[in-house]
């Protein structure tokens, strides 16, 4: 039996929601090319892929006209993971490996920043800690280029720039 068949089953589509949501908003926001689901390179020193919820700007392509997935051709580009929580579970968890992951791929790489979106209200119970200004700060200084912020700020910031 896999790790996978002891788990109860999840719901992901409202995450899924969200995630539409915000690649929509970034394709009227953001003046430059979105590419959302990109493969960014390796994580560390393995041979999984590293795959972002979306990429600004830089320069992917895909291998098929439908294929799922961009491929970024490593020509800058800022990377943006959302980390959706809408009851208690584990996106929480994923935060402090999220942060040396988008680093890693920063300095693999060479892409411009990378920032990690907190979305949903509920279910966190970590959310304000993460986003509190010495978190922030503890977390950025260890991997600099990678900061946190909640999904509003996110979008002014998008919209202010």
């Amino acid at each position: 039996m896999s790790n996978r068949d002891n788990h109860a089953s999840r719901d992901t589509t409202t995450g899924k929601i969200n995630e539409d949501s915000i690649e929509k908003f970034l394709h009227e926001s953001f003046d430059g090319p979105v590419y959302p689901q990109t493969v960014v390179g390796t994580q560390f020193n393995t041979n999984k892929q590293h795959i972002v919820d979306v990429l600004l700007g830089g320069e992917a392509h895909k291998k098929k006209p439908k294929a799922k997935r961009w491929i970024s051709e490593h020509k800058g580009g800022r990377l943006v993971s959302l980390k959706y929580q809408a009851i208690e579970g584990t996106a929480e968890e994923k935060i402090p490996f999220e942060f040396w992951k988008l680093k890693d791929a920063i300095d693999k790489y060479g892409y411009e920043s990378a920032v990690i979106v907190l979305c949903g209200d509920s279910g966190w119970t970590l959310k304000q800690e993460y986003l509190d200004l010495e978190t922030k700060k503890h977390f950025e200084s260890v991997y600099p280029g990678v900061t946190i912020v909640d999904e509003e700020t996110f979008r002014q910031q998008l919209t202010t720039n």
